[in-house]
C-alpha cells in the first residue's frame, strides 16, 4: 500500500479524507497549524486528531520545533489565506519528501469553507519544488457526513476555521443574525 502524509487541521476535517482513502493508503497525520488562535482552541484541535489518530491507529507526527506563538505567525503576512496554505503545506511537502512518503495531501480539502483551488496550485507548486506527490482528492463530498459522525462520538467541534480573522468574521455574522 503507497503511503501518504496526511496534513491535519482538525479531527472534523480529516473524517471525510480518511474514509476516502483508507483502504488504498497508509495513513499518517501530521500535524502544524500554527494558525489557530488561541491557545486554548488551538490545544482542543490538536488533543482531539491525536485522540483521532489514536482510536484509527493511525501514526500522527508534528513539528517538534515548534511553539505557539499566533502574534509571531499572524504578523508574517498581510495575505492571511495565501501564507496560511503555503506554511502548512510547504512544511507537510518537505516532511513527507524527507521520510520517504509516496504522497502528501491534506484535510483542509474536506472543506467546504476553504480556497479549494488555491489549495490545489499551492500544493501541486509544492511538489514540483519538492520533487514529491501531490494527492489531490476532493473530499468535501463526505464533509458533513464524517464531522457528524465524530460529533456523535463527542469530539470537539471548533466554530470557525482557525485564524482570529475567521473568528471575527464568525462573530460579525452571528451579530448580523441576532440583530435582525
Amino acid at each position: 500500500m503507497k503511503k501518504v502524509l496526511l496534513h491535519i487541521c482538525c479531527a472534523p476535517c480529516s473524517a471525510s479524507a480518511v474514509k476516502m482513502i483508507s483502504n488504498e493508503y497508509n495513513i499518517s497525520f501530521y500535524w502544524y497549524n500554527p494558525n489557530i488562535y488561541d491557545v486554548q482552541e488551538y490545544k482542543n484541535r490538536k488533543d482531539a486528531a491525536i485522540k483521532y489518530a489514536k482510536e484509527l491507529n493511525i501514526s500522527f507526527f508534528d513539528e517538534k520545533e515548534f511553539s505557539y506563538n499566533y502574534d509571531d505567525w499572524k504578523n508574517k503576512t498581510s495575505e492571511m489565506c495565501n501564507f496560511c496554505y503555503m506554511s502548512r503545506l510547504e512544511k507537510i511537502a518537505v516532511y513527507a519528501q524527507q521520510n520517504k512518503f509516496d504522497y502528501f495531501s491534506t484535510s483542509l480539502l474536506s472543506s467546504p469553507y476553504q480556497k479549494h483551488d488555491l489549495i490545489k496550485q499551492i500544493a501541486g507548486d509544492l511538489a514540483d519544488k519538492y520533487k514529491t506527490a501531490f494527492l489531490y482528492i476532493d473530499f468535501r463530498t463526505g464533509f458533513y457526513e464524517g464531522k457528524n459522525s465524530l460529533r456523535k462520538k463527542g469530539y470537539y467541534m471548533q466554530k470557525y476555521c482557525g485564524c482570529n480573522k475567521s473568528l471575527n468574521e464568525r462573530l460579525s455574522l452571528h451579530k448580523k443574525k441576532n440583530c435582525k
